[in-house]
Order: structure tokens, then C-alpha cells, then sequence
């Protein structure tokens, strides 16, 4: 079937507002999809990983956009961009690690399309603001026509493709608390190529060191589990230790027991179980030194 003929099994919505967003999916429930960017939903339907549906087009609700400071948060809306993310000076100032992110994702047209809530409701194992968020320990805020409800992001994934959303619930906000250690973060990729790279390992740490002993610490990867994950147990191993050469050689043979890769197309099992412990050991030297 060609391309046309794929779309016009499809109805689309554009709602102007999210109470009337909310309103679509109560009555709509599974039958409706949320669309903004739509860089990862269009070549989904293209290969029929999505079913027909409603396509409620939420890119003129302006209530879901934008980055701010309100009382003791940061608060960014799900129709931000990730090229918006970089040229951001709040977010320079208060969480760098996500502008480092941001900076790897894909190119430069589909960072000004692609927002940040679609990154994290696609639930992809390689999602690459997932990572940086995860160690700024950020929260989901969630609304339906029922409730509202705030999800932490650590919980917010399920497994490949799946997330805590309920068929009439979206995202209206992503936030994390304005601190030090969120000052201080570093995220690295590997792909098999620069550009349009789908990550093999990504690793973020934030880090907060007081003479040269770890108070606080969070560490998190992609790619290398079936979700974007916290790596809790190494940050239990890590806190307050004084920094020393051979704590951060076991710290990486930590993070190599810790993650859950698979092999696939892009890297084998073992690849990745040792890449990621080699980028968490780059991301922790590059913060202490």
C-alpha cells in the first residue's frame, strides 16, 4: 500500500487547548494518538507498527511548551524541543548535562521537530534525554480528564515501548529541583556513527565531590537494559568515598554487573557491558578532573 493510501486510514485532531486534549482521549481512549514532532510516529505507521487511529495533533496547545523557573523547579513542557533544550540558558545554568544530550540527538532538522516528551513516551532503551534526566532525578507530571498525578521518571518506564500512561492520560510537564549536584553532570554516547547515531551505550553521571570525597552521586545508561535505567547500586558503592584510581576501576566493573545489554544488529551483549563501564569512567574523569 503506498504512502497516501497508509494515511488515509487515519483521522486527525488538532485540539487547541488540553482540557479539550483530555477531553479527546477520555472518549477516544486507545483508539487516539498523541502527535507533536511526530519524528517517530510517522515512520511507525509506515511500517504498520501503528495500527490506525485518531492522530490528536497537540502542536498548537502553547501551554505544553517552554522552559522555566517556577518556585523550586524546573519545569520544561513536553513540546519543547530538543533544539530549543540547546539554546536554553536556563538550562546552561542549571542542568548542562541535558544541553550535552541534547547536542548528540540525531541532526540538526530533527532536533528543531522532535520534542522532549516524545523522546520519553516512545520508552526506546536508547532514548537519549531519558539518560541526563534520570540523573537530574526529574519527575513526570501526568493528566487525564479523571486526574493528576506526578510519576518519577525512574518509574515512569515499564519496558521497551511501555510506560505507566494510561490510554487517556498525557504528559503535561517535565521537572527536577534547581541543585548543585544538578549543576554538575556529564553525558556520553557511543553509535556507530556521528550523525543520526541510535545510541549502542549512553552513560550521564552527576556528581558532587567535597574534598575529594563523593557526597552525592547518580549514575544512569542507555542501551544497555530493556529501559533507560538508574544505576542505583552503583551510586550506593560510590557514596561518600574519597575518590581514588582504584575505587573508580571498581565502580566500572560495578556498572559492568549492573546493566542488562542484549545483542543485536548495532553491538553484542558483551560490547556493550564493557563499553558502558568504559563511558561511565569517562564521564567520572572528566567531572574530578
Amino acid at each position: 500500500m503506498r504512502w497516501r493510501g497508509i494515511m488515509d486510514q487515519f483521522k486527525y485532531i488538532s485540539p487547541k487547548t488540553k482540557e479539550e486534549t483530555l477531553k479527546i482521549l477520555k472518549e477516544k481512549r486507545v483508539n487516539a494518538c498523541i502527535v507533536a514532532g511526530c519524528t517517530n510516529v510517522l515512520p511507525d505507521i509506515k511500517i504498520k507498527k501503528i495500527s490506525p487511529k485518531i492522530l490528536v495533533d497537540i502542536t498548537a496547545i502553547q501551554e505544553l511548551r517552554g522552559i522555566d523557573k517556577k518556585k523550586d523547579k524546573i519545569c520544561i513542557g513536553p513540546l519543547t524541543t530538543i533544539a530549543e533544550l540547546i539554546n536554553s540558558e536556563l538550562i546552561l545554568k542549571e542542568s548542562k548535562i541535558l544541553i550535552q544530550a541534547a547536542e548528540e540527538f540525531a541532526d540538526p532538522l530533527v532536533r528543531n521537530n522532535a520534542t522532549i516528551g516524545g523522546n520519553l513516551v516512545t520508552a526506546s532503551p536508547a532514548a537519549d534525554m531519558a539518560v541526563p534526566l534520570l540523573t537530574l532525578d526529574a519527575f513526570i507530571k501526568i493528566e487525564s480528564a479523571r486526574e493528576k498525578r506526578e510519576v518519577k521518571l525512574k518509574e515512569f518506564f515499564l519496558g521497551p515501548g511501555k510506560t505507566v500512561l494510561q490510554d487517556d492520560e498525557m504528559i503535561v510537564g517535565i521537572e527536577f529541583e534547581p541543585s548543585d549536584i544538578n549543576k554538575k553532570g556529564y553525558f556520553i554516547k557511543l553509535g556507530q556513527r556521528k550523525a543520526m547515531a541510535i545510541a549502542i551505550a549512553s552513560v550521564a553521571v552527576n556528581l558532587e565531590v567535597k574534598q575529594n570525597k563523593i557526597s552525592q552521586i547518580r549514575v544512569a545508561a542507555g542501551s544497555v537494559a530493556p529501559i533507560p535505567i538508574r544505576l542505583t547500586g552503583v551510586e550506593k558503592f560510590l557514596a561518600n568515598k574519597a575518590i581514588s584510581n582504584k575505587l573508580v576501576e571498581k565502580a566500572v566493573n560495578r556498572v559492568r554487573e549492573e546493566v542488562e545489554p542484549i545483542s543485536d544488529i548495532r553491538a553484542s551483549e558483551e560490547y556493550r557491558r564493557y563499553i558502558s563501564g568504559t563511558l561511565f569512567k569517562r564521564a567520572f574523569n572528566k567531572l574530578t578532573n
